[in-house]
């Protein structure tokens, strides 16, 4: 800095440049805009002002302001950003003391180093400056080169403050952000965390109601599927309670076969048309007691609502699935109610379609069964199906040493019957028949069509004397049988029949079956309408 470029100050205090006149702002002259060290000097004599400018003319890197009034010092130190703040202690205006508080107050020069320049050499003035906020006390006019080394040690030790302050506020951005990006890592790790938990769920209801699947096609009768499916589905579904109702034979009630949990609001028996989802063909879910929809077989309202999934296979419908929320708890959210619903829903829906199909399955496979082994006529099983269950008869009675009896029976002139009122009559007598025996006969025993007009029963565990008891059961039951054809009665029906045991008789299924037909030829001897006893 050239003595010919000196400074010089106008009336508001403010350093002008004589040849930068654009330069002219009050508290904002830097005269060395490139420097990193920047000095503010507050002093109101212009004389003190030249003497630190001329100090400083040879430290090229320290850009030098001056402010006269005291008034505007905060002013100008915003606006230039000093390093350093020399200051006067004793002024007019403001009292040295107070325009350190003053600039310790003011936000942008609350760090910035402040070095006093007093003539007074008091300790005690030093201590109030230094109490007051000062950073450093130097007399007028200190030595050039102690006051340049410390407006650079202070300025140093600012801008070292600073760009650790900066690079602390960066240290903390950037921790921030990584916060943040953790924070976006973890929420997508949790919505991962939560679809991977879905799909595992998914995939194990999918895989229990595999297994039950296999297990129902495994089934010999649906009775037996019945009950699998009441011990497995509260699980699989996780319904608390609910019903497996099947649409009986008759296609006019719908039965409850399976119930689990305490107390299903359904009724146990009642109409398809009591069901809007047997109605409606679809899924009828109700969450609103006061709903119009309500269906008439659920007898009470229960506390989270139902639902009625249709079963329907192979273009039949099988019944209804019925299940009930779960009731809403204290703790329970809305959004919660709506994710346990989903679920069921999901569930059950999965659960109708295969159990339909399986159920359909086996009853497809008991009305094969039944047809392979039942005469179609009588409904009463046949020839083959007696000779197997025979045979299986007595290997039972030989293991347990039991007796094993056989009625041979025999219709009376039944060919007079097809003769007089013709072959349909006589259908007609032989399906009566049929379920006559039905009737008139043990669940354990088996009752065959064996050929034409004669029949076998097998009375397993039964003695001779049993044997007879239940024959003339039957033969005395059938005359009071009144079978009707085309609106005319066909007329009084008499039995022949004949008796054989296992082991009295017979130690095999044909001897015993001709045991018993020999005892059959000879109560038609005798005059029919009578049991006879095989030799």
């Amino acid at each position: 800095m050239s003595l010919d470029n000196a400074p010089v100050w106008n009336k508001g205090g403010c350093l002008k440049i004589l040849d930068k006149p654009e330069a002219n702002l009050v508290g904002s002259n830097d005269l060395r805009p490139d420097c990193a060290m920047t000095v503010l000097l507050v002093d109101d004599q212009t004389t003190v002002a030249k003497a630190v400018h001329m100090l400083l003319d040879e430290a090229h890197d320290i850009s030098f302001h001056y402010c006269q009034d005291p008034i505007h010092a905060i002013k100008t130190a915003d606006a230039v950003k000093p390093t350093v703040i020399l200051q006067d202690l004793v002024m007019p205006s403001v009292d040295g003391l107070d325009l350190v508080k003053l600039f310790r107050a003011n936000l942008s020069t609350a760090q910035t180093p402040i070095i006093v320049l007093s003539s007074d050499e008091n300790p005690q003035v030093k201590s109030r400056a230094f109490a007051a906020g000062a950073n450093d006390y130097l007399v007028k006019l200190p030595d050039k080169v102690e006051l340049i080394a410390r407006i650079k040690y202070h300025s140093q030790a600012y801008l070292s403050q600073i760009q650790g302050a900066e690079a602390f506020r960066d240290l903390r951005e950037s921790q921030q952000q990584l916060i943040s990006a953790n924070e976006r890592l973890e929420e997508a790790y949790g919505k991962l965390d939560v679809a991977l938990r879905e799909a595992e769920q998914h995939a194990q209801d999918a895989l229990k109601l595999t297994e039950l699947v296999d297990v129902l096609q495994s089934c010999h009768a649906l009775e037996e599927a019945y009950k699998i499916a009441k011990n497995t589905l509260p699980t699989i579904l996780s319904s608390q309670s609910g019903a497996l109702c099947i649409t009986g034979t008759s296609r006019n009630v719908v039965e409850a076969v399976a119930v689990w949990g305490h107390s299903p609001a359904t009724v146990k028996t009642f109409p398809p048309v009591n069901c809007w989802a047997l109605r409606r063909g679809k899924i009828h879910v109700v969450k609103d007691p006061a709903s119009p929809l309500l269906c008439p077989h659920v007898a009470g309202y229960p506390p989270g609502g139902y639902m009625c999934v249709p079963l329907a296979a192979q273009g039949e419908t099988l019944g209804v699935l019925y299940l009930e929320y779960p009731s809403p708890s204290a703790n329970s959210s809305t959004r919660q109610l709506a994710d346990q619903t989903e679920a069921l829903n999901r569930k059950a829906i999965g659960a109708g379609e295969r159990i339909s199909l399986a159920l359909a399955n086996i009853g497809l496979r008991e009305v094969l069964r039944g047809q392979s082994v039942r005469d179609p006529l009588t409904g009463l099983f046949n020839r083959r199906y007696m000779e197997e269950s025979l045979e299986r008869e007595l290997r039972r009675a030989m293991r347990s040493e039991a007796s094993v009896a056989v009625l041979m029976i025999d219709i009376d002139y039944f060919k007079g019957f097809n003769d007089t009122f013709g072959h349909q009559a006589g259908d007609a007598l032989l399906r009566a028949f049929g379920e006559f025996v039905r009737q008139g006969t043990r669940g354990q025993d088996i009752a065959c069509r064996y050929g034409g007009e004669e029949f076998v029963v097998i009375l397993s565990s039964a003695s001779i004397d049993a044997a007879c008891k239940r024959a003339e059961f039957l033969r005395k039951g059938l005359k009071e049988l009144k079978v009707e054809h085309a609106g005319q009665v066909l007329g009084n029906i008499t039995l022949s029949i004949g008796i054989s045991a296992y082991p009295v008789h017979a130690t095999t299924t044909d001897e015993l079956l001709r045991a018993a037909d020999q005892a059959l030829y000879r109560a038609k001897q005798e005059g029919r309408d009578r049991v006879v006893v095989g030799d």
